[in-house]
């Protein structure tokens, strides 16, 4: 059953985005030894979430199914070294893993396991 119509950048900012900002912070914490405070900040989400998601008492399934796409995973592997390093910063990261959704074709997939019918974004106007 379909969910409704959304705009791919609804679906983006509401389910992609946090699960993206979570696998992140996980990652910066666990391997990179930040502490949840730090990658709180960097990343703009709350600390108790972090804490929630390093200790596994919060796994969103949007984030496993992130995870299973390997080009995905390797940019955002990727993405945590380089905001450790310095390399980058979490300021453009929404706009970067939009654009590589899209670039990969990557965005259809995600949309329909999510059950929605999508209106397609062509030179910012949206259409069926």
């Amino acid at each position: 059953m379909v969910k409704g119509m959304r705009s791919y950048c609804e679906v983006y900012v509401k389910s992609v985005l946090p699960a993206i900002r979570l696998y992140l912070a996980e990652r910066l914490v666990r391997d990179y030894g930040l502490t949840q405070l730090e990658a709180s900040r960097m990343l703009g989400i709350s600390q108790p979430l972090v804490n929630y998601v390093v200790n596994k008492r919060r796994r969103p399934k949007m984030l496993e199914k992130l995870i299973t796409i390997p080009r995905l995973k390797e940019a955002l592997d990727k993405k945590a070294r380089e905001l450790t390093t310095g390399e980058a910063n979490a300021s453009n990261l929404a706009c970067d893993f939009c654009f590589l959704l899209r670039e990969e074709n990557i965005a259809d997939q995600i949309i329909k396991t999510l059950n929605y019918e999508i209106c397609k974004c062509v030179n910012g106007k949206h259409s069926l």
